[in-house]
């Protein structure tokens, strides 16, 4: 299995939320996860074993900046499933482009449009292949 972690800044809390959950709050922070999770889905089976962490502080891995992010780590079932041009990541950058979220969560950007936007300068997610599960 091929291992992976997203840092972004878009609010992708697991929350878990029982059907009976009326707290739009907890359901939207769900269904980002969710469309997350659906989004990587289009290509390969998803796992996981820790939900997102959400951090407050200096951007991680080079990037510039401080904010509230969220950081999670996944395996697929497949190796190289997300390769395109000698790049890991490169269909999963493609595919998360312009996926909707909701945004005014947690978040402590403006998500303007409110979607994933994994490429160009106003990125506010970024996915880096970490190596296998062993």
């Amino acid at each position: 299995m091929a291992r992976f972690q997203i840092i972004t800044l878009v609010d992708i809390t697991q929350t878990n939320p029982h059907r009976s959950e009326t707290d739009q709050h907890l359901l939207s922070q769900q269904a980002n996860f969710n469309s997350l999770i659906q989004a990587i889905g289009l290509r390969s089976n998803v796992v996981w074993v820790n939900s997102p962490k959400e951090r407050n502080g200096a951007l991680p891995r080079g990037l510039d900046g401080k904010a509230v992010y969220w950081s999670w780590t996944f395996d697929v079932e497949r190796d190289d499933v997300f390769l395109k041009d000698g790049n890991s990541v490169a269909l999963l950058v493609d595919d998360l482009n312009g996926v909707p979220v909701i945004p005014e969560l947690n978040n402590s950007v403006e998500l303007d449009p409110a979607c994933f936007i994994s490429k160009g300068d106003n990125s506010n997610i970024w996915i880096y292949e970490i190596g296998e599960d062993g």
